[in-house]
């Protein structure tokens, strides 16, 4: 009776390579169908103005790359969720078909792009910190300044690397994403076939950077406000035109400068940005990689502070220490996506929680500043009355 089962494993065994296989392409077809929503999003507003075309062959582009897109969806694994994504991409058709506004047309590539990214759990963040820009100069010299110019100034058909409201819109994966030729059809596989993901990173940081080239930092108070925004994946995900505008520039600059930002990056929050991106690669069926990221997570975030967590709540490092163990056991067996995503989150919401109790409250930092001006203001008042009095004491006299 052993035989079959013996059988039965060898031929399971014989279709992984097969299953990973599968997986790279789909996560391939993914990336291809992102790339081309965020051409759309970006460039559409430059080839319609109030229904009126600007540039027919730009507009006529726009047309073919939602095409386009539509079919890489429909080649994608079928799964619940989508059908609303062809939909979506009908409905984007038919809004370009209307010669609808940019910001329109906008908003719904891009929001198509992102539930693209959620349902097939594309892996849009590295899991190694972001290097500074001038890392990757000598590479982007080399392999694009001929075209792009040596600071990113671009000419004839070759956009500005400089524009800020073109670059805001797209994000750091969007950059990384034009540099694989499996993907972005522009760079050919001898200008960046042989680069692997570390450099693709380093170079989308390089190209950021131009936007923001010789700007200011912006206030670190924006960084307490929006802790998310300076590190991963928050960071290589968002896009700035969607946010406020002091926020905006404030990321963009960021994503130009990530080391210089690493430093504002609360360990906990990176802590919380790594289990995220464990949870989504144990979506996909990455668990060796869901469980680096998880040890990363541990090592990186939470174990530095651990001493501190404790002395602020030593009931709260029992329940983390608990969930640590708990999820590293069910990511080495393989426990069910579910099982192992319910604990991510449980986890991630006792880290938040001992985030918020280790960072000093905003409230009472503006309680100490106000107890010291009313002091401040009640010891003037009190100099002002006496020196009065002295003076009335010396008329009289």
């Amino acid at each position: 009776m052993r035989y079959p089962w013996i059988c039965l494993c060898l031929l399971v065994l014989s279709f992984q390579p097969l299953w990973a296989q599968q997986a790279t392409e789909n996560d391939r077809l993914a990336a291809r169908a992102s790339n081309l929503l965020s051409y759309i999003a970006v460039d559409y507003g430059e080839s319609v103005d109030n229904g009126q075309l600007l540039d027919t062959d730009l507009y006529r582009l726009q047309q073919h790359h939602a095409v386009q897109a539509l079919e890489l969806v429909r080649e994608l694994p079928d799964k619940p969720g989508r059908a609303t994504l062809e939909s979506g991409i009908g409905e984007l058709q038919e809004a370009i078909r209307r010669r609808d506004s940019g910001e329109a047309v906008r908003r719904r590539a891009n929001e198509i792009a992102d539930r693209l990214a959620a349902l097939y759990q594309m892996q849009r963040s590295p899991v190694h910190s972001l290097p500074s820009a001038s890392l990757a100069m000598p590479l982007y010299r080399q392999r694009c300044a001929r075209c792009h110019g040596n600071w990113g100034q671009g000419g004839g058909a070759v956009p500005d690397l400089r524009n800020v409201s073109r670059m805001a819109s797209f994000s750091l994966y969007d950059f990384y994403n034009t540099l694989d030729p499996s993907v972005d059809t522009v760079h050919s596989h001898r200008i960046d076939g042989d680069l692997d993901s570390r450099q693709r990173w380093a170079l989308a940081v390089t190209v950021a950077a131009f936007a923001v080239k010789n700007q200011l930092p912006p206030s670190a108070d924006l960084a307490e406000r929006y802790p998310a925004l300076v590190g991963l994946p928050g960071m290589a995900v968002t896009r700035p035109i969607e946010l406020p505008s002091s926020v905006r520039n404030a990321l963009m600059w960021w994503r130009g400068h990530p080391h210089l930002v690493r430093s504002l990056e609360h360990p906990l929050a990176r802590a919380e940005g790594l289990l995220q991106l464990a949870e989504t690669a144990y979506r996909g069926g990455d668990n060796a990689g869901a469980y680096h990221k998880l040890m990363l997570a541990y090592r990186e975030g939470y174990q530095p502070l651990e001493q501190q967590i404790e002395r602020h709540d030593a009931v709260l490092l029992s329940q983390l220490q608990t969930q640590w163990q708990k999820l590293r056991r069910e990511a080495l067996a393989g426990a069910p996506n579910a099982e192992v995503i319910a604990s991510m989150q449980n986890l991630r919401t006792l880290l938040a929680r001992a985030r918020d109790q280790l960072e000093p409250t905003l409230g009472g930092e503006r309680q100490y500043l106000w107890a010291i001006l009313l002091f401040t203001l009640a010891l003037a008042l009190g100099l002002s009355l006496w020196w009065g009095l002295r003076r009335r004491k010396r008329a009289r006299l």
